[in-house]
C-alpha cells in the first residue's frame, strides 16, 4: 500500500504548527510578520486574501500555506486568523474552528496519491509574550481533531485510506528565537491521543481497521535551522548547523488491528505500560533511542484454534552513527534488548505438551560499538542514487551478546579490526563465547522427538571439537580471526 511520504510529512508539520503556535509577538502586526517568517523558514509560501486592522484586532482571511517539492505538494487553507492586542504587551491568537489541507504525490513507479485533510479545534487559546526576537507562546488546546482521506489508483483499482486523529487537553509552551537561525524550543503535554485508520489493499484484496490511544504524552524538543537554508535539502541544512533534538514520553498505550484478507481474518491487540523515545540529528550524527515497558500482544488467526499471547517485560534500543563525510574515524553504536519474553501455554503445548522444556522468560541483548568512515554526506542526493551507502566499517567492539532461552544461555564479547584494503573486508581480532545448558537442552529435544538422535550427536561432536568444558554443562570458546582470512577456534584452524 502506498502512502504520501513527502507530502504527508509536510502536512503533519503544518498541522502541528497550526495547532500549537499561531506565530505571534507583542503587537498584532509583529504577530503576523513572525507567523509568516516562521512558515517560510520551513520552506512554505504564505498567501493572503485580505488583512484588516480594526481596533485592537488584526484579522487575516483566506490564508493559504503551500509547499512544493519534487513530485509532491501540500496546501493548507485557514479561513480566518485573529490577532488581538491584550493591552499588556501580549497578543492572543485564534484561528478558524475548521481548516483544510490537500496533499498530492506523483512519484515515479508509484500510484498517484492525494490526501484531503480537515482539522477542527475547539476553544483553543494561544497567548504570546516576549519580543520580536524571542517570542513565547502559552498554549491551551482542549481538543483538536484531524480527519484525513487518502485516495489513489493502482491500475484499475482504488486505494482508499481514512485516518482520524484527536488530541485532548494539550498545554505547554513554544519559544521561537530569531537571529542567525530559526531556533524553536517546545515543551508540550497532551492528556490523550486517539487515532483510527481503515482502508483496502487492492493488491491483496483485503481490508484493515486500526485504532488506538496513547495517554499522558509529553514532548520536549529543540529545532535549530540557520537562516536561508532549505530544510528539504537535509545534507545542506545539517552542514550549515541545523540541529534537531526530540524527547517523547508516554504513560501507556493500546492498539487494536483487524485485517480481513483472502487467507482469513487476523486480529491483534497490543498494550504497554509506557515508554520514551529520544531522537537527535546534527552534522555530528544521528541518534535514536527508545524503551517500552510491560508490552503484551494477543493475536488470533484462522491457522490456530486459540489466541497467541506474548508478553515482554521491557525492550530498548540505542543507535547512533555519523552522517557527515570525513577521512577520520567516527563513532557508531547499536544496542538492542528484548527482556523477559514469554508466550502463552497454549502455544508451548503445541510442541511441548509434557512441559519438558523450561518456560522461563527469554532474553536477547546485543551491544556493539565501533569506528567507521563516510566518503559522502549520508543525506546527499548523490547518496540517494547509490546502490549502497558510502560507509566503511573500520573496527567493531562487541561489548555484549547474550541469549537465554529454554534453559540454555549464550554469552559473547570481543573486538575486531576490519581490514578494507582487499577485495573484501576481512576481520582481525578475537571473540570470546561461553555456553551453558546445551547438553540438557539437546537431551530434552531428543526425548520429545523434536530432533533426531543423529543430529544431536553431530551437535555434541561440534561442542567437543570447538568448545572447552569449564564446568557442569558449561563451555567456552575463543574464535580468532588472523591475517589472510585464517580462523582459529581454541587454537584449531577451521579456515
Amino acid at each position: 500500500m502506498s502512502w504520501l511520504k513527502p507530502a504527508g510529512t509536510g502536512a503533519v508539520i503544518v498541522t502541528l504548527l497550526s495547532t500549537t503556535a499561531g506565530f505571534a509577538d507583542v503587537t498584532p502586526e509583529q504577530v503576523w510578520d513572525g507567523w509568516q517568517k516562521g512558515y517560510q523558514s520551513y520552506g512554505y509560501d504564505v498567501m493572503v486574501g485580505n488583512s484588516d486592522r480594526s481596533g485592537d484586532t488584526l484579522t487575516v482571511t483566506d490564508v493559504k500555506i503551500t509547499n512544493e517539492m519534487d513530485d509532491s505538494s501540500f496546501t493548507m487553507t485557514i479561513p480566518e486568523l485573529k490577532l488581538r492586542d491584550r493591552g499588556d504587551g501580549t497578543v492572543e491568537a485564534s484561528m478558524s474552528e475548521k481548516m483544510t489541507g490537500v496533499a498530492s504525490s506523483d512519484l515515479p513507479d508509484q500510484p498517484a496519491m492525494s490526501l484531503d485533510m480537515v482539522m477542527t479545534q475547539t476553544d483553543s487559546s494561544i497567548v504570546v509574550s516576549g519580543t520580536p526576537e524571542d517570542m513565547i507562546y502559552a498554549i491551551d488546546a482542549p481538543k483538536v481533531t484531524v480527519e484525513m482521506d487518502q485516495s489513489g489508483d493502482a491500475g484499475d483499482q482504488s486505494i482508499p485510506v481514512k485516518i482520524w486523529l484527536a488530541m485532548e487537553n494539550t498545554t505547554g509552551t513554544y519559544e521561537m528565537k530569531l537571529g542567525e537561525a530559526h531556533d524553536v524550543t517546545s515543551a508540550i503535554k497532551t492528556g490523550l491521543v486517539k487515532f483510527t485508520a481503515s482502508g483496502a489493499d487492492p493488491e491483496g484484496g483485503g481490508t484493515f481497521n486500526f485504532d488506538g490511544q496513547v495517554s499522558d504524552v509529553t514532548y520536549d524538543g529543540r529545532f535549530v535551522l540557520p537562516n536561508g537554508v532549505p530544510m528539504e535539502k537535509l545534507d545542506e541544512a545539517l552542514n550549515a548547523g541545523a540541529n534537531i533534538q526530540v524527547a517523547l514520553k508516554y504513560a501507556a498505550s493500546e492498539y487494536a488491528m483487524n485485517v480481513d484478507s483472502p487467507d482469513g481474518p487476523v486480529s491483534q491487540k497490543t498494550t504497554d505500560n509506557g515508554g520514551v523515545l529520544d531522537i537527535g540529528m546534527s552534522k555530528d550524527g544521528i541518534h535514536f533511542a527508545g524503551t517500552s515497558e510491560g508490552s503484551k500482544v494477543q493475536m488470533t488467526t484462522k491457522e490456530l484454534p486459540f489466541p497467541v499471547n506474548l508478553a515482554l517485560e521491557s525492550a530498548n534500543m540505542d543507535f547512533a552513527m555519523p552522517v557527515s563525510k570525513g577521512d577520520a574515524d567516527q563513532d557508531f553504536k547499536a544496542k538492542f534488548a528484548l527482556n523477559g519474553l514469554t508466550v502463552s501455554d497454549d502455544l508451548w503445548n503445541m510442541f511441548d505438551p509434557g512441559q519438558n522444556l523450561p518456560r522461563d522468560p527469554a532474553t536477547l541483548r546485543i551491544d556493539v560499538t565501533g569506528k567507521m568512515t563516510l566518503s559522502d554526506d549520508l543525506f546527499s542526493p548523490a547518496v540517494a542514487a547509490m546502490p549502497a551507502p558510502p560507509m566503511q566499517v573500520n573496527s567493531v567492539d562487541i561489548k555484549d551478546v547474550h541469549l537465554s532461552v529454554v534453559g540454555a544461555e549464550l554469552n559473547g564479547s570481543g573486538a575486531l579490526e576490519i581490514q578494507n584494503d582487499g577485495p573484501m573486508p576481512m576481520p582481525k581480532g578475537a571473540i570470546d563465547l561461553s555456553l551453558t545448558g546445551a547438553n540438557a537442552l539437546m537431551d530434552k529435544l531428543v526425548a520429545m522427538g523434536l530432533v533426531p538422535q543423529d543430529q544431536i550427536m553431530f551437535g555434541r561432536m561440534m561442542l567437543g571439537l570447538y568448545a572447552k568444558p569449564t564446568g557442569d554443562d558449561a563451555y567456552e570458546s575463543k574464535v580468532e580471526f588472523k591475517d589472510g582470512g585464517e580462523i582459529l577456534v581454541n587454537g584449531q584452524r577451521v579456515q
